[in-house]
C-alpha cells in the first residue's frame, strides 16, 4: 500500500508540475502563432510569385541562347581558290616521297611587261595632263645661286607677290614656287618641273627647255 501511495504522489507531482509549464507557456503562444502565420504566409507569397512572374533564365532559355550567340563574332568565311588545276600540275605529277624531290614552286604567272609599261606610261600622261593648267608657266629670273657644303640656295626674282611682297626669294631643292618644282640647283643654272616638263634657268637668263 505504501508503494502505491508513493508512486500516486509522483505522478500527482509531475502533473501539477507540468500544468504549471503549460499555464506559463500561454503567455507565448500568440507570439509563436504570430511568427508560423508570418512565414506560411510569405512562403505563399512567394511561390504565388514564382508561378505567375517566373525569371527569364529559367522560362526563355532559348532568348539567352540566342543573345549569347549574337554577342559573339561570326566566322570568317574561307576563301575560295579560284587557281586552276594547271596550277598544281608540277606538284601533283611528281612523287612527293621520292626521295630525290624537291622545293616545289609555283609556276609563274606571264605577264605582258610592255603592255603594263605603256598602259603606266598612259596613265601618269593622262594624270598630268588633267592637272596642267592651260597657258605658258610664269618667267623665272635667276639672280644668284649660293652652294655652302650641302646647302644650295638660289636667289630669284618673286613671281606671285600676291603671296609674298618680297622682290626676290630664296628656292631650296624640292621646294615649290608658281607652279614649279625645284629639281636640281647647279653652279650656274636651276633645273625646274612644271607638270612633267623640264626648265632650265640659267643665270641672268630667261627660262630655257
Amino acid at each position: 500500500m505504501r508503494s502505491v501511495n508513493i508512486n500516486t504522489k509522483s505522478l500527482q507531482l509531475v502533473i501539477e508540475t507540468f500544468g504549471k509549464k503549460i499555464k506559463q507557456w500561454k503567455h507565448y503562444l500568440p507570439i509563436i502563432n504570430l511568427a508560423l502565420f508570418i512565414g506560411v504566409a510569405s512562403l505563399a507569397i512567394i511561390c504565388v510569385l514564382l508561378v505567375y512572374h517566373p525569371p527569364e533564365n529559367i522560362t526563355k532559355p532559348e532568348k539567352h541562347i540566342e543573345e549569347t550567340l549574337l554577342k559573339k563574332k561570326p566566322l570568317v568565311p574561307l576563301s575560295i581558290d579560284n587557281k586552276t588545276a594547271d596550277y598544281y600540275e608540277l606538284m601533283l605529277s611528281n612523287n612527293p616521297f621520292s626521295p630525290n624531290r624537291t622545293a616545289w614552286n609555283p609556276p609563274e604567272t606571264k605577264t605582258d611587261s610592255k603592255h603594263e609599261e605603256s598602259a603606266a606610261q598612259a596613265a601618269a600622261q593622262a594624270a598630268e595632263n588633267q592637272q596642267k593648267p592651260k597657258g605658258t608657266p610664269k618667267k623665272i629670273t635667276l639672280r644668284g645661286i649660293m652652294i655652302l657644303g650641302n646647302t644650295r640656295k638660289a636667289l630669284i626674282e618673286n613671281p606671285d607677290q600676291t603671296k609674298n611682297k618680297k622682290p626676290f626669294v630664296f628656292i631650296e631643292e624640292g621646294e615649290e614656287v608658281a607652279e614649279y618644282k625645284v629639281k636640281n640647283i647647279e653652279q650656274d643654272q636651276v633645273k625646274l618641273d612644271w607638270y612633267g616638263e623640264e626648265h632650265i634657268v640659267i643665270m641672268r637668263s630667261n627660262i630655257k627647255k
